[in-house]
């Protein structure tokens, strides 16, 4: 049964990683069939996010009074009702309140993921929770070029979704009918205030840079196919064929990169890997031929996030939970405004320019990284 639950787990972790990026290679046919422009585009990424934040709190009290497989439950059921209620929005706000119903229902799930793995992954946690995070890379992988084919051959965005759909719904009777393990305490019950932890500047400058990050690493997975059709007028197809590659380097980084970090040190490898990942997005928009490049970056993406995590995490010995809640609050929070911003760039200066905002925002990383490192005495570049 422990093995049957450590598989389960990376298949749910696969599922999000499907699930969670078809919004690339729809962006258009969405923007098509409610009128809307990309500002609104930007509005619906955000209400998305809003929901995944919102669900990361409630998940965690859900995991602490009912157990982990209430969060999973729950969690694909809100992602069902959310597909189903894609049919039933003839106006973009009624599809915008499903929108975020579904990445409610993504947070709420990924809070049970978690929550499992904490309890399932008895040895070898390192390994299995890098395995964990190969499974989510696997699925983003697939999921922008299974979107992109099945847009060129007239697909609904609605019945691309519903595949989804099906899917989540095979799964929840699998999770129904499952034993889990005890109840893990995904929330902690330190008393601490997040006023108090929020005046810590390490806290402050931790946030931001990570918020800079994944504002720059979604937008990639929200617009970069949105950047290729609108600027040099790549097919579904071809597009969605290049995120998917850059999901695919990600994945690669990710299982990989760890090995190079603890050989280089932690600040080191975010300093270098951030400066490829902004150099590759920024000489992949010189031209169609260099395209390319915007792929091989997702090799560089992957390594920065669970590695500012692990120094997040080595930094703040005292109430640690406390601290990475609200460093992944705050950084989530950037990266719904920013995705916003790109929207409406992309309105008033064309897709180009609202799109070079993700090269912006790795440069912030960078800048924020070099600030973080000179305050933080116990740790070297």
């Amino acid at each position: 049964m422990q093995i049957f639950i450590v598989i389960l787990n990376y298949l749910l972790m696969l599922f999000i990683g499907l699930i969670d990026n078809i919004k690339g290679p729809i962006i258009a046919p969405i923007k098509s069939f409610y009128h809307i422009d990309y500002t609104y585009i930007g509005l619906l990424l955000f209400i998305g996010s809003l929901g995944f934040i919102i669900a990361s709190f409630v998940g965690g009290i859900v995991v602490n009074r009912y157990g982990s497989k209430a969060a999973l439950s729950g969690g694909l059921i809100f992602i069902i009702l959310g597909i189903l209620g894609y049919f039933l929005s003839p106006f973009f706000f009624a599809f915008a309140i499903f929108f975020f119903i579904m990445n409610f229902g993504l947070g709420m799930l990924e809070i049970g993921i978690n929550a499992t793995a904490a309890v399932a992954f008895i040895v070898n946690q390192a390994l299995m929770m890098n395995l964990l995070h190969f499974f989510y890379g696997a699925g983003a992988t697939i999921s922008p070029n299974a979107a992109g084919r099945l847009v060129s051959l007239k697909y609904s965005w609605q019945n691309i979704y519903l595949f989804g759909g099906i899917l989540a719904f095979l799964i929840l009777i699998v999770v129904l009918f499952t034993k889990f393990p005890g109840t893990a305490k995904y929330v902690t019950k330190e008393k601490v205030k997040y006023l108090d932890v929020l005046k810590d500047k390490h806290v402050i400058l931790f946030s931001v840079m990570l918020g800079f990050y994944i504002a720059s690493e979604v937008g990639i997975g929200n617009w970069a196919v949105t950047y290729l059709k609108g600027t040099y007028g790549m097919n579904s197809v071809k597009s969605s064929m290049y995120l998917s590659l850059f999901f695919a380097a990600f994945t690669i980084g990710r299982l990989l990169g760890g090995f190079v970090v603890e050989r280089i040190g932690y600040v080191k490898s975010i300093f270098i890997f951030a400066s490829l990942a902004a150099s590759s997005v920024a000489l992949s928009m010189i031209n169609q031929n260099l395209s390319i490049l915007l792929s091989i970056a997702g090799l560089f993406y992957s390594i920065i996030y669970p590695t500012t995590m692990a120094l997040a995490m080595k930094s703040f010995k005292e109430n640690t939970g406390v601290v990475i809640s609200v460093i992944v609050t705050v950084s989530s929070s950037i990266n719904m405004v920013a995705n916003f911003i790109i929207g409406k760039l992309s309105d008033i200066f064309g897709v180009f320019i609202g799109f070079s905002f993700i090269v912006v925002f790795m440069v912030l990383v960078i800048v924020m990284l070099k600030v973080l490192s000179s305050s933080l005495k116990s740790y070297s570049q």
